[in-house]
C-alpha cells in the first residue's frame, strides 16, 4: 500500500507556473519510433539485442556498479540542491529560482549527469547490445527534456539564464558537452 504515496511524493513543491507543451508531444513521437525500430529490429533477428559487446567478467561488473553507484549518489546530490524547484515534468513553478548552487555551478543538469553515468554503469554491467539501444535512447530523451527545459528557463529568467548559460557552458558533461 505504500505505492499510494508515490503520486503526493512526486508532486510536491508549490503550483505549476507553466508546462512544456512541446516536450510531451516530441516524447511521444519518441517513444512510437523507438517502439517500432525494437519491433522490427526483434522481429528480424530476436537475439541480436543479446549480443554481448564488453567481456563477461568481474572487473565488467564491478566497474558498471561503481559508475551506478557515482551516478545514483551525483543525481541525488543534485536533486537536493534543486529543493522546491524539481518536479518530473518540465515545468515552471510559481517561485521557481534559477539554482546555481551545487553541481549546478559546474554543470546545467547535473541531476541528468548522474542518471546519465548510473546508465552507463548499467551498460558496462550488462554489456549486451540490448542495453546499448537503451542507453542511446535515454541519451535522446535527455536531450530533447534538456531542450524544453531550457526553453521554459530561458523564457521565466531571460538574460539571467543566458548569462548563467554562457558561464556554466556544459549541459551534461562537466567542461566538455
Amino acid at each position: 500500500m505504500g505505492w499510494l504515496f508515490i503520486p503526493a511524493l512526486l508532486r510536491g513543491g508549490p503550483k505549476p507556473e507553466k508546462i512544456s507543451p512541446t516536450y510531451v508531444r516530441r516524447s511521444l513521437l519518441i517513444f512510437v519510433v523507438v517502439l517500432a525500430v525494437f519491433i522490427v529490429a526483434g522481429r528480424s533477428d530476436p537475439g541480436i539485442f543479446l549480443i554481448r559487446f564488453v567481456p563477461d567478467s568481474d572487473l565488467t561488473g564491478m566497474t558498471g556498479v561503481a559508475f551506478t553507484i557515482l551516478g545514483l549518489g551525483f543525481s541525488a546530490y543534485a536533486r537536493l540542491s534543486l529543493g522546491r524547484n524539481w518536479s518530473s515534468l518540465v515545468m515552471i513553478r510559481e517561485g521557481h529560482q534559477l539554482v546555481r548552487t551545487g553541481p549546478y555551478r559546474f554543470v546545467r543538469n547535473p541531476m541528468y549527469t548522474g542518471m546519465l553515468t548510473a546508465f552507463i554503469g548499467a551498460v558496462i554491467a550488462i554489456g549486451m547490445l540490448a542495453a546499448l539501444a537503451a542507453l542511446a535512447i535515454l541519451v535522446v530523451s535527455l536531450w530533447m527534456k534538456i531542450m524544453a527545459e531550457e526553453e521554459l528557463l530561458r523564457e521565466k529568467f531571460g538574460e539571467e539564464f543566458l548569462r548563467y548559460k554562457r558561464e556554466v557552458r556544459a549541459a551534461i558533461i562537466p567542461w566538455v558537452v
